[in-house]
């Protein structure tokens, strides 16, 4: 496999942990319990600058592994590593956010351990691929 597909695969593996996070904070409506937001949580970041956050998120990797697949230029693949950097600090930041709710919910923590993995993982391979001439 490529440098570039592997950068490709690990946006994907990234992008699916993402969503994967999300789907997994609802899954307590199958058993009818409430995923609602607190009202503090709500007023310090509301719902809808939040809703654009979250489609920024899932929208750029989805941009990112698109274009990865017609552009190979060095100054997309400095682009592309110096967004690998973003999205993994971005990570670390929403870990420690997790990890300091109470009370902490292990799933979580363990799917965005992968998660931060997966972007470790990404930012040394689309090293890798800027340093290929």
């Amino acid at each position: 496999m490529t440098t570039r597909m592997k950068v490709v695969t690990l946006w994907i593996i990234f992008l699916f942990g993402m969503i994967f996070h999300g789907n997994l904070a609802l899954m307590p409506l199958f058993w009818g319990e409430s995923v609602a937001m607190s009202e503090e949580l709500i007023a310090k970041n509301p719902f809808e600058s939040s809703m654009w956050m979250v489609l920024l998120f899932w929208l750029f990797p989805m941009i990112i592994i698109a274009v990865t697949l017609f552009i190979e230029t060095k100054w997309y693949r400095i682009t592309n590593f110096i967004l690998t950097l973003l999205f993994t600090l971005m990570n670390i930041w929403h870990l420690m956010g997790h990890l300091g709710e109470s009370p902490v919910d292990p799933r979580q923590i363990v799917l965005l351990t992968f998660v931060l993995l997966s972007g470790v993982m990404l930012n040394i391979v689309s090293f890798k691929w800027l340093k290929e001439k």
